[in-house]
């Protein structure tokens, strides 16, 4: 009997790699993933059987984030998603780890190309990849979902400047780089911001926020928030930008975390009741305008 969770992901740019992979028990995500562009179709596709779960998904676009993902064992799809079409080179990257406290099967993966379908999968339970797809180009806005074996909840951030050794210890310990780079267009390194999932409400972040004047660190102490000790505006000329984290014992806990670039979705996220932090992670620069936004 074949599997119920995802064990194989491909992706083809010619119509010969999409006969293979058919004959080969794939399905076809019905998305082109060059939507908006003038250039060659791009699909992805996923395989259920008796193979290990996926349980974690990456994109990478620029060479040390492959080399971390390399580096913790995660399995490199070669294909450019942006093939035929300016913008990054964009990789996939899947993982089939073990742990049982952060390693959760993946059994869908959907894609979505506008504002009002993301926050219609927010809403049924699916967990957001925060990498636009078209990066770099002016293609559609297409990220990618994943639904999961059980509900899970966000016990856990972090962040990192890019090229550390840290960045592997983190994806060893079963946490997940949101694939947006929180400097971006700013002249600074690529800094990422981490979560870690698990299946229990206990002991879940409650609450996020995030500051840019130092004035207010001692404000947000007091009302019992931990600072992720990374400076998010790192290397440019920016204020310190710095997220704070807390967990409240009887609060629901986070369910999902995003950052987004997209200037159209603010109006679809509110209407589904996530909160917006409305502080840019890059305030004081002149790099694209970043916003973090969590669901309990």
């Amino acid at each position: 009997m074949a599997s119920k969770y995802i064990t194989k992901i491909a992706i083809s740019t010619t119509p010969g790699r999409e006969q293979e992979l058919c004959g080969q028990g794939f399905h076809k995500m019905d998305v082109n993933l060059n939507k908006g562009n003038l250039s060659t179709t791009v699909y992805m596709w996923y395989r259920k059987d008796n193979g290990k779960p996926i349980t974690r998904v990456q994109f990478s676009f620029t060479d040390e984030m492959k080399d971390d993902l390399r580096e913790a064992g995660f399995i490199e799809l070669p294909e450019n998603l942006n093939y035929g079409a300016q913008g990054d080179v964009i990789q996939l990257w899947y993982s089939s780890g073990a742990s049982p406290d952060y390693d959760i099967p993946i059994e869908g993966l959907f894609l979505t190309t506008n504002e009002k379908e993301e926050a219609a999968q927010f809403k049924l339970g699916w967990e957001i990849l925060p990498c636009n797809l078209n990066r770099g180009n002016q293609g559609a806005f297409i990220t990618l979902w994943v639904k999961r074996k059980s509900k899970t909840y966000i016990c856990d951030v972090a962040a990192t400047i890019s090229g550390q050794q840290e960045d592997i210890n983190l994806f060893n310990n079963g946490y997940i780089r949101m694939d947006e780079d929180l400097n971006r267009g700013s002249g600074g390194k690529p800094i990422f911001l981490w979560y870690r999932q698990s299946t229990k409400m206990d002991g879940g972040l409650t609450e996020m926020t995030v500051s840019i004047n130092p004035a207010d660190d001692s404000i947000l102490q007091k009302r019992g928030f931990t600072v992720v000790d990374v400076n998010l505006n790192d290397g440019t000329s920016g204020q310190p930008v710095m997220v704070w984290i807390k967990k409240k014992v009887g609060s629901p806990p986070i369910k999902a975390l995003t950052v987004t670039s997209n200037p159209d979705a603010p109006g679809p996220y509110d209407q589904v009741g996530l909160t917006l932090i409305d502080k840019n992670l890059n305030a004081g620069n002149s790099g694209t305008p970043l916003f973090l936004w969590y669901g309990n």
